[in-house]
């Protein structure tokens, strides 16, 4: 087990089995391009076919397939029953053969399975393997046995599934390729799950199936769609399926971050923009602050040409692949392996959203996508270093686990990146907070968004010295605010335009709510100082001291207005509502100074400290080990350039530029290929 402490301010162990030697994996979901969801069945099953699958996407550089025994193919059983309809027990589908074995699967298919592994392996591929396959592209595939019954909630069903995991690992738990499990595909669509605690039963019941056949390997989730509140009220919707739970049972977390995903979709512009390659990463680091595990986007696609062409999909699989790897997730696998088209069977005889999201087509031949994903495996393996050095947080960002909080974190993820700065996120019930000199507390929608513990924990820091970046809108509110903040405030329901002057910039947003502010009368709280006010007089933006640090305040729910797009142009269209000036004002006046400085927020950085360090580290050296030490570069920086032509962007950088990878850097300005990203070596004044 590999230690990341990239993403999270406690350590996440990532499984060597999945992010392999680089600590990042490239691959897709798999299905076979003749036969599809029936592949496992002996009338369909082509062993010809499957191989030449195999050796198409092995020559396009994937490495980990995640692959479904499908349900109903590898427990085939119904019912049977005597008189007056009293069920005796099971048989065989197609056949009178009594079974009486638990743990009985269908032994061809099993077999077959067996042969696809030993043709992965043969290949250098990893498997994942979901295992509760009942849920795929819009149709169930469940045994006859269990139709009818509801699927999370009844314990029959539950029993079923339970027995099926474990024979499915039992019977096939030596084979190397598989690198790890995850309980099913999507299993939350199978059906609606009755509570919280039916949702704890249901992921208990499959994850404690693996792990009594197979200790070893790590079990994922394989599923999207979880939610942050898992300590709000009971009628808060999408609170079954909580990240908590998730953290609780199993080793990794495995997002599905599609661009028209719920809450707040990604596809507000096209799927090679900022937004678009943001999106899985601030996902995946979300979800690994509130569980504690690490997670990568398992799922991932444009959804089809009815979403985009197959050039820009390509290019938004390009910035998405290498903004993963910069951030530290363990693997990133697209949706799918090949174009569905030829089949002609339900979904996919009728529905148009499941039949062209291949990196191949049916056919085999390689799309733009598949391209990309060689291309950027080629660069992967060609660097002179692996894995990548984890990489600098410049503060700590508090997740609400009260509220659904994805897009509070979408936003915040990017207005960092567009400000030039990084930050890792924190479930704030979950865990201590942690030291930092710089803390973001996102607005929330009520008076329940954050504890009085978290908040009274904040305000220590602050007065310890630390810098506090607070955003309030849509009625939100915390206790004591007058005291730490020096502002008085009135609220009532009213939405409200707001355009304010900031450091020579215009911005604008809208909120739900109209929250006067202003400063209380002397010695009513803090020292407040008004930095900004909108066109009606209001507080825009404010700072107050409280003992030796400061609480920097914006008026509006700033992140939420930026992920759902009611603060227009800032992180998408033309970039001019430059909001992200909020973030990088703050992190300036905390003491946040990074190696290298940019001015254009659709570049995005990430800086990796590598080599010796500065002058403590060669002072104790001896003179022989000096020399060496001060030709270790100060970091690694990783740029991605967003913007879909190639750009050449002026930087400021505290030192000097080496080596540069997939681009080019002279006279101060750096030049990367469109939707594409670079590497390049800084030296410090200490290590040059």
């Amino acid at each position: 087990m590999k230690i990341s402490r990239d993403n999270a301010v406690y350590p996440v162990s990532i499984p060597d089995s999945i992010a392999g030697p680089h600590d990042f994996a490239v691959g897709c979901n798999y299905w076979g391009s003749k036969a599809g969801v029936r592949m496992w069945r002996a009338d369909e099953w082509d062993a010809a076919s499957v191989a030449a699958d195999l050796d198409a996407l092995a020559a396009h550089g994937v490495e980990m397939l995640r692959v479904f025994p499908t349900w109903c193919d590898f427990q085939p059983l119904s019912r049977y029953f005597g008189y007056a309809g009293i069920p005796l027990g099971f048989v065989q589908d197609g056949t009178d053969r009594r079974i009486v074995d638990p743990l009985w699967l269908e032994p061809g298919a099993v077999a077959r399975f067996r042969d696809f592994a030993a043709m992965a392996e043969a290949r250098g591929m990893r498997l994942m393997v979901s295992l509760v396959t009942g849920w795929m592209s819009g149709r169930l595939f469940v045994p006859r046995m269990v139709e009818g019954l509801d699927l999370l909630n009844n314990p029959a069903a539950l029993m079923w599934e339970g027995r099926f995991a474990r024979a499915f690992v039992r019977a096939t738990r030596d084979l190397p390729a598989i690198a790890a499990w995850d309980l099913g595909n999507e299993f939350n669509c199978m059906g609606k799950i009755a509570s919280a605690e039916h949702a704890w039963l249901w992921i208990h019941t499959i994850a404690s199936a693996v792990r009594l056949e197979d200790p070893t390997r790590p079990v994922a989730s394989g599923m999207q769609d979880l939610t942050t509140n898992a300590f709000g009220p009971q009628y808060e919707k999408r609170r079954d399926w909580s990240l908590q739970m998730h953290g609780e049972l199993l080793d990794v977390l495995t997002p599905h971050p599609y661009p028209v995903s719920a809450p707040v979709p990604a596809s507000r512009g096209p799927f090679n923009s900022f937004r678009g390659a943001m999106h899985p990463v601030a996902m995946c680091l979300l979800q690994e602050a509130v569980s504690g595990k690490p997670a990568f986007p398992q799922e991932v696609g444009s959804l089809g040409p009815r979403t985009c062409p197959e050039r820009v999909a390509a290019a938004g699989m390009r910035q998405q692949l290498f903004a993963s790897w910069q951030h530290g997730l363990p693997a990133y696998l697209w949706w799918c392996a090949f174009d569905q088209t030829e089949l002609r069977y339900p979904p996919f005889d009728d529905n148009a959203m499941e039949r062209e999201l291949g990196i191949l087509g049916a056919d085999r031949a390689p799309k733009p996508q598949a391209l990309a994903l060689k291309a950027f495996r080629a660069f992967r393996d060609s660097l002179p270093f692996a894995p990548l050095p984890p990489r600098r947080a410049d503060g700590v960002c508090l997740v609400s686990e009260r509220e659904d909080f994805w897009p509070q974190i979408f936003g915040a993820s990017m207005l960092a990146k567009a400000a030039g700065i990084d930050l890792r996120f924190i479930g704030a019930d979950s865990y201590p907070l942690p030291d930092a000199e710089f803390y973001v507390l996102p607005s929330g929608t009520g008076v329940r968004t954050w504890s009085q513990e978290t908040w009274e924990a904040l305000l220590d820091r602050v007065r310890a010295g630390a810098t506090l970046l607070a955003t309030l809108g849509e009625g939100a509110g915390l206790s004591g605010w007058t005291a730490a903040t020096g502002l008085e405030r009135t609220t009532w329901k009213e939405a409200r335009p707001i355009g304010f002057a900031f450091e020579g910039a215009r911005l604008s947003a809208r909120d739900t709510s109209t929250t006067v502010m202003e400063p209380a009368p002397e010695g009513g709280g803090a020292a407040c100082e008004v930095l900004a006010r909108d066109e009606n007089g209001n507080v825009a933006v404010s700072r107050s001291r409280l003992g030796r640090g400061k609480i920097f305040f914006v008026n509006f729910a700033l992140e939420k207005a930026v992920a759902e797009g009611s603060a227009a142009n800032v992180v998408d269209g033309d970039f001019t509502n430059e909001l992200w000036h909020l973030y990088a004002w703050a992190a300036r006046e905390a003491g946040v100074r990074r190696l290298v400085s940019k001015s254009d927020p659709r570049l995005v950085l990430t800086e990796h400290p590598g080599g010796a360090g500065c002058q403590p580290a060669i002072a104790a050296a001896s003179p022989s080990q000096a020399g060496s030490l001060r030709s270790q570069p100060a970091a690694l920086v990783c740029a991605l350039n967003t913007r879909p032509e190639e750009t050449t962007f002026a930087l400021d950088v505290a030192g000097s530029v080496g080596r540069v990878w997939n681009g080019s850097f002279e006279n101060g300005s750096l030049r990367i290929r469109g939707n594409d990203g670079c590497v390049f070596e800084v030296f410090s004044d200490c290590n040059r």
